[in-house]
């Protein structure tokens, strides 16, 4: 099974030689001097990629699987976890002035104003969806009163958002 397992990694890795080395410099070579076939080029260039895509997977999964690997960063991500948090914190408390100085709004902010927008786009498809066919018509035809209201609404949030 491990030798099966080598001679995979051994066959992706020639397969990977052979597209680099010998098939892509004779494509590029066939299109430099205009004898090529159609996309013989590009179709080389695919294969290497598939290879080098092969050999990665293949590394990948061998690295994985390995069992010293695996105990090494189960130690070591609660560590990563705390790192992480106290990054987080460290950075929460630099560009919270920094934010309020700038004038951008934070994140609590948009998310706000990302429920608060959910909580109309539903509302305004229910009121669509209960007015008769003529009324949709005249709505429509009102689009630019409708455009103006929420205009004044965003620009009210901003004044809000900058005092």
């Amino acid at each position: 099974m491990n030798s099966d397992i080598k001679a995979q990694g051994v066959k992706e890795l020639l397969a990977l030689y052979k597209a680099l080395f010998i098939e892509l410099p004779v494509a590029g070579s066939k299109a430099g001097l205009g004898i090529a076939k159609d996309n013989e080029l590009e179709q080389a260039a695919w294969k290497a990629y598939d290879a080098w895509v092969r050999l990665a997977n293949y590394s990948t999964n061998r690295l994985f699987t390995n069992p010293f690997l695996g105990a090494s960063l189960g130690r070591a991500l609660p560590g990563f976890l705390q790192l992480q948090r106290l990054t987080n914190s460290m950075a929460g408390a630099f560009f919270a002035g920094l934010w309020s100085a700038v004038g951008l709004p934070v994140s609590s902010e948009v998310q706000a104003i990302r429920v608060e927008l959910q909580g109309l786009r539903l509302e305004f498809r229910s009121l669509i969806a209960a007015l008769p066919e003529n009324a949709k018509e005249e709505l429509e035809a009102r689009e630019e009163d409708v455009m103006r209201v929420l205009d004044a609404r965003l620009q009210a949030w901003h004044e809000k958002a900058a005092a």
